[in-house]
């Protein structure tokens, strides 16, 4: 009789041990060989990234330095609000205008009541300047016409005149501008779409 019950016995203790010790281990083994596969994808995109970075790294190495600054003053990739004032500065003094009444504002954040979080989808940020000079017409085309030729890229959102009482030649002339730059982190989310 024992010996029709060790065979029995034994077929008993190997069911149990499957299903106590070597399932559980199967199962862990089989998560480990998953996470490898994705680590394995994971450092494939790496180094796609490394050799798509190594490439673009050659690309702009391969421009004229000259060309590089004139595109980053068109169109820088932060806000450089004072450096922007003082290049208008710089257009006005060429024909003896003083800018005054200067306000700076961010048209990428909301007016309204209801905020966004996050940051703005648009390739570009936005930047308001509003300032009033005193000048002559035939100085004020010309300062308008050396900011439409200025490297960096501006728009004229309004102007406006008011005759000045003392001299009937000058202007009081207010102006409302903006600039541009480069958003980096939407610039990237919309090139790789």
């Amino acid at each position: 009789m024992n010996r029709a019950l060790l065979p029995i016995f034994l077929i008993i203790i190997s069911i149990a041990g499957f299903f106590m010790w070597v399932n559980p281990q199967y199962t862990i083994v089989k998560g480990l060989m998953a996470q490898s596969k994705d680590s394995d994808s994971a450092l494939a995109s790496v180094a796609t990234l490394e050799t798509t970075k190594a490439k673009l790294v050659d690309t702009e190495n391969s421009f004229n330095q000259a060309d590089l600054a004139k595109l980053q003053k068109l169109l820088p990739d932060n806000v450089d609000n004072i450096r922007w004032f003082l290049d208008i500065q710089g257009i006005a003094s060429r024909y003896s205008i003083s800018v005054q009444d200067i306000s700076v504002a961010d048209q990428n954040q909301k007016t309204s009541t209801t905020k966004t979080i996050g940051s703005s989808n648009k390739p570009y940020g936005q930047m308001a300047l509003s300032f009033s000079v005193s000048t002559t017409y035939e100085n004020l085309i010309s300062f308008l016409k050396d900011l439409e030729q200025s490297l960096r890229i501006v728009e004229i959102k309004s102007i406006s005149f008011t005759a000045d009482n003392k001299n009937p030649d000058r202007y009081r002339v207010y102006l409302g501008v903006n600039a541009f730059w480069l958003n980096p982190i939407s610039a990237t989310t919309l090139n790789s779409k």
